[in-house]
């Protein structure tokens, strides 16, 4: 038996609610022009045609599905994606499972996720035999995901992947669940452009690949306003002197800093940078969006101005409840990214059986799929075309409007 908040929870972001369609003749951030010199970019979904969906379901004692990341919900950085994925399993086995049979969720990771993290991916996917992998949880581990499953023909479902080169590469398997750093970086920039408001500005980036990649397109988006930061200071991963590092941003004078970092890096990087006298505005990228990045912040969180990933509505605030009763604490945009994501892959079990061709498919044909995070909507090479806008933390939680009226 489940409680009625349960069954709610489970049938609002199913068939329950009717997602808000985009106005006809919208266009996004990087709609084509008629007139660039190159390719465009096909219309058409991108599909696999190989074989496959002829193989008979087999019998199984529970579906097993891939999750590339930390199953650690105390990780500093993805703890929250594990979170609302850990949710969303709980309730769709408490709502029968796959026709009575239990999903269960198998992490394969490695903080070396090059090394040992894919080589427990390549073992869940061969010898546990998952249907289909979460993952991953970032950038890094989407691109390292994405070459097994272009071998193995398996769905993969990022729900933490900004990076937009790993859908460029075409592979019809992979979805991603955010929205991409083409539409991050114009809504970043033109906070910077705010806050700066007409003075100096500087930009501390991470090496790590999806802070580097962000670091490109929002290079391309400041570069189309003609803003160009006072100091570009790049940061290792396990920079210890951060002090030295703020020292180094703040000799320009600037009323703006933008830290782009995974989420607790970013954290440690405010609350330097506070400590050493800023008291101007400060940009995160989308990794400072997160739960994580406040907890490492702490009080120097207050202000500081983020990117907002989510759709909130009556789907969300029923998930919300659901959440903060299992967790403890509000949920955020990687839980929402999480949640949605395993119950997108569960949805899709039920609608094609347990066959990895049949199950990619059911995937790309159940959008326009209203989940916690907001409309899941694919655009042809896989990526959720979902919006972005702008937030501010303040007194420990993310406020802020979003395209849809909701908030977070």
């Amino acid at each position: 038996m489940i409680g009625p908040a349960l069954a709610l929870a489970v049938l609002l972001t199913s068939v329950g609610v009717v997602c808000p369609q985009p106005a006809r003749g919208a266009r996004g951030p990087s709609a084509d022009k008629d007139d660039q010199p190159f390719k465009k970019q096909s219309d058409q979904p991108l599909d696999f045609r190989g074989p496959g969906r002829e193989e008979p379901e087999p019998d199984v004692d529970e579906v097993v599905l891939g999750w590339f990341g930390p199953g650690d919900p105390d990780h500093p950085d993805f703890g929250d994606l594990w979170r609302g994925a850990t949710l969303a399993l709980e309730q769709e086995n408490a709502a029968g499972g796959y026709r009575d049979k239990p999903f269960r969720l198998l992490p394969a990771w490695s903080e070396s996720p090059w090394k040992a993290g894919i080589a427990d991916l390549t073992r869940v996917v061969y010898d546990r035999g998952a249907w289909a992998v979460v993952g991953g949880v970032d950038g890094t581990t989407t691109h390292l995901a994405v070459q097994i499953a272009l071998k193995s023909h398996f769905l993969l479902l990022s729900p933490g992947s900004t990076d937009a080169s790993a859908d460029h590469a075409n592979v019809p398997w992979l979805f991603s669940l955010p929205p991409s750093d083409e539409r991050i970086a114009p809504v970043l920039a033109d906070a910077i452009s705010k806050a700066a408001a007409g003075g100096s500005f500087t930009l501390v980036a991470s090496t790590d690949h999806d802070s580097h990649a962000a670091l490109i397109t929002l290079r391309r988006a400041l570069g189309e306003r003609r803003l160009t930061p006072e100091a570009l200071v790049e940061l290792a991963p396990l920079e210890a002197d951060l002090p030295a590092v703020a020292g180094r941003l703040l000799r320009a004078g600037p009323r703006a800093i933008v830290v782009l970092a995974p989420s607790s890096l970013a954290g440690h990087v405010a609350v330097a940078l506070r400590a050493g006298g800023f008291r101007g505005t400060i940009v995160g990228g989308a990794p400072a969006a997160r739960t994580a990045f406040r907890r490492a912040a702490g009080a120097a969180a207050e202000g500081v101005v983020v990117p907002v990933l989510l759709e909130t509505g009556l789907s969300w605030e029923v998930v919300a409840q659901a959440y903060e009763r299992r967790w403890g604490e509000p949920p955020d945009e990687a839980a929402a990214h999480g949640y949605d994501a395993v119950r997108l892959v569960a949805a899709a079990v039920r609608e094609a059986g347990l066959n990895r061709a049949r199950i990619r498919d059911a995937v790309r044909a159940l959008a326009p799929w209203c989940g916690a995070s907001g409309a899941v909507r694919w655009d042809p090479l896989g990526r959720n075309q979902a919006p972005a806008a702008l937030g501010t933390w303040r007194r420990g939680r993310l406020t802020g409007s979003l395209p849809g009226g909701g908030r977070p």
